[in-house]
């Protein structure tokens, strides 16, 4: 089960039970608890999204301050919907805190060994997948939209922490955070085919629905996990929908693409 964790500053984020019970801080923010106004209210945490980088650098101090680290410790990405993953290191800590340029460039997956560096990813629809293996003591993000998801981007991660860190798939944790659901996810006929061409499996991710194609990616995202040698009972996947839930979460396609960007974290 998922749960939702509400703080005294307004702060919330939905969290994996599975993960938490497992000893890693972890979650994907709503949208309460912070000082952005307009079309970012009120917890924006993307400084690319035309908010003013003062509300947005509270707004990631308070949620720091949440997770007792200072903001300069956080560590972001640019993230493009490619399939670079980085291993933060000692030397890699706090990259795109305060700056979006000194983010991590054409990267949608952070890693890490290393005990209290945050590490975030600003989702707005597209998958947050969190990993956690509590026998290596290692955490990833990724931001996994429906390119990324195409690409295999979540396996590719799991593959990544194995020759990083020495992981083992069957001891890896993972949480399918709040996103874009089916419902509401329309696409081309060519992004379908793309999950078509992925196999079978991947094909009855993408479903035609009153001439309309629309894709499962958290189905898809399931299946990427499970192939990469994941137990299914240690994937735990969200029931909340961002375009459903106007007042807890940000949507990029329910708010016209002019709106905040909530945080898919992790900390050791």
């Amino acid at each position: 089960m998922t749960k939702w964790v509400e703080h005294e500053n307004g702060i919330g984020w939905e969290e994996s039970t599975l993960l938490a019970d497992a000893g890693l801080r972890h979650g994907v923010t709503g949208r309460s608890g912070g000082v952005s106004e307009g079309p970012f209210l009120s917890l924006n945490l993307g400084l690319h999204v035309e908010d003013r980088t003062q509300d947005v650098l509270e707004n990631r101090r308070r949620l720091c301050a949440l997770l007792g680290c200072d903001l300069q410790q956080l560590t972001t990405a640019r993230q493009t919907h490619e399939d670079h993953i980085v291993a933060v290191g000692p030397t890699e800590i706090g990259r795109g805190a305060g700056s979006y340029g000194d983010a991590f460039p054409h990267t949608d997956a952070l890693m890490t060994n290393i005990p209290g560096v945050p590490l975030m990813m600003c989702i707005a629809d597209c998958v947050p997948v969190i990993l956690f293996d509590p026998v290596k003591r290692v955490c990833a993000v990724v931001h996994d939209g429906w390119r990324g998801t195409a690409q295999r981007l979540a396996a590719k991660t799991v593959l990544a922490m194995q020759l990083a860190y020495g992981s083992k798939p069957k001891d890896i944790l993972a949480y399918i955070g709040p996103s874009i659901s089916k419902a509401h996810f329309e696409v081309s006929e060519d992004t379908a085919m793309t999950f078509r061409h992925l196999g079978p499996a991947y094909g009855e991710c993408a479903v035609q629905h009153e001439g309309t194609w629309r894709v499962d990616l958290w189905k898809a995202n399931h299946l990427l996990l499970t192939d990469a040698g994941l137990i299914p009972e240690h994937i735990e996947t969200t029931e909340s929908c961002v375009f459903d839930c106007a007042d807890r979460f940000f949507s990029y396609r329910r708010d016209g693409g002019h709106t905040g960007r909530m945080g898919a974290f992790a900390i050791l």
